[in-house]
């Protein structure tokens, strides 16, 4: 059972998915893979209800903080449906 009633999802199959895909992996050091890591970034996105989230410097092959954009959206068919775009990152040192 879902822990909200909203059914939460990065898009897939764009050009910014595969950007945020790069940048990810690109940067962030972790040995969870990123797919096992999707559910959980949605899921305190929409429980905080915001539209980015942090990396630390710590966990960041270059050792900047890295903030990865999104852009919400809903599908007029299914109100529930969050879909986050991604829109970029800023690097912070």
């Amino acid at each position: 059972m879902s822990l909200t009633n909203r059914s939460l999802s990065f898009d897939y199959f764009t050009n910014n998915a595969e950007q945020f895909t790069k940048d990810f992996t690109n940067y962030v050091v972790t040995e969870i893979p990123f797919f096992a890591l999707q559910d959980e970034l949605l899921h305190l996105m929409d429980k905080r209800q915001i539209t980015h989230f942090k990396i630390p410097s710590y966990k960041c092959i270059d050792r900047k903080d890295h903030i990865f954009y999104f852009r919400i959206d809903t599908i007029n068919e299914y109100k529930e449906m969050k879909v986050y775009h991604y829109l970029g990152m800023d690097l912070y040192t």
